[in-house]
């Protein structure tokens, strides 16, 4: 069955389930961690999570890291990756703001390639960008399922 993907912010997180808030909506719901990602991501609240909500009870499918701009290096910036070192991320392809220091961005950290990548800034806490995030990031996160998926 083809994913039906959604953006959320997480808000109370646990082992096996978040609650979340949908960008389009202001009731917060409890999902699960789907399988293949359950005990390989850790989600803190304020990251920026993809469901799935093809399944009865919509399933956590991938995460960003929400950061803050530490230093700008041309079109790089350096954020904090939580554990006490800066780490270089790109600008996603596409995206019209350059973050700049104390801009709160979500991020990818070590993602695809390897490579850290900013995919929107924030703005209260929230995407500014979630049309362009959308279209951007959903494809990229069905390939990291399913690779996720192939390993479990």
């Amino acid at each position: 069955m083809p994913m039906k993907l959604a953006l959320a912010i997480a808000l109370e997180c646990f082992p096996t389930e978040c609650l979340v808030q949908l960008l389009n909506s202001d009731t917060p719901i409890t999902v699960n961690y789907a399988t293949p990602v359950q005990g390989r991501i850790i989600i803190r609240p304020g990251q920026l999570v993809a469901l799935d909500t093809n399944p009865e009870t919509p399933e956590i499918v991938y995460r960003w890291h929400y950061a803050k701009v530490e230093q700008v290096k041309g079109d790089k910036v350096l954020i904090d990756d939580h554990r006490g070192h800066l780490v270089e991320a790109v600008k996603a392809e596409g995206l019209e703001v350059a973050p700049q220091v104390g801009d709160w961005i979500f991020v990818t950290i070590g993602g695809h390639a390897n490579q850290s990548e900013v995919v929107d800034i924030a703005i209260d806490g929230r995407p500014a960008h979630p049309v362009y995030l959308s279209n951007y990031v959903f494809p990229k996160v069905e390939e990291f399922y399913q690779k996720m998926a192939g390993q479990s």
